[in-house]
């Protein structure tokens, strides 16, 4: 997991270095960015109503002109979960949850003056650990 750890911040690292050129860079208060969602999940018959929050920045700096890139750290709870299992005694369940934190790079390009479709890679740290690929519109 330590590996994953330094390839992933190395790799945003050079993200930001390769953008800059050997410039400064400069952090502004007013490109950091928070914000939530809520989550209504199923597994295997079982319902769990879960949240997340995040925190980011924005960098100022634009890959091929367009191409905006964005860090953000966040904190996933599925909610909890109880399902029937499958077997002769009707009454056996089985609980569970997931949640973590999750460290990615964001990186989203226009397609219009009012949509952005946006790409996530990064890292999940929790009971869920791995690999977390996104992609989506804004």
């Amino acid at each position: 997991m330590r590996r994953s750890i330094l390839f992933f911040a190395l790799l945003a690292i050079s993200t930001v270095a390769s953008a800059q050129k050997g410039g400064t860079i400069t952090i502004k208060t007013s490109n950091f960015y928070a914000g939530g969602g809520l989550g209504f999940n199923t597994l295997a018959g079982g319902n769990g109503n879960g949240y997340q929050i995040l925190a980011g920045y924005q960098f100022d700096f634009e890959l091929n002109g367009e191409i905006k890139t964005a860090i953000e750290l966040g904190y996933m709870d599925s909610g909890s979960f109880t399902a029937k299992r499958f077997s002769p005694d009707a009454s056996a369940s089985v609980s569970s949850s997931a949640d973590g934190v999750w460290l990615s790079v964001v990186e989203s390009v226009p397609l219009s003056s009012s949509f952005e479709a946006l790409a996530r890679l990064g890292l999940d740290f929790g009971d869920d650990d791995g690999l977390l690929v996104g992609a989506g519109m804004g």
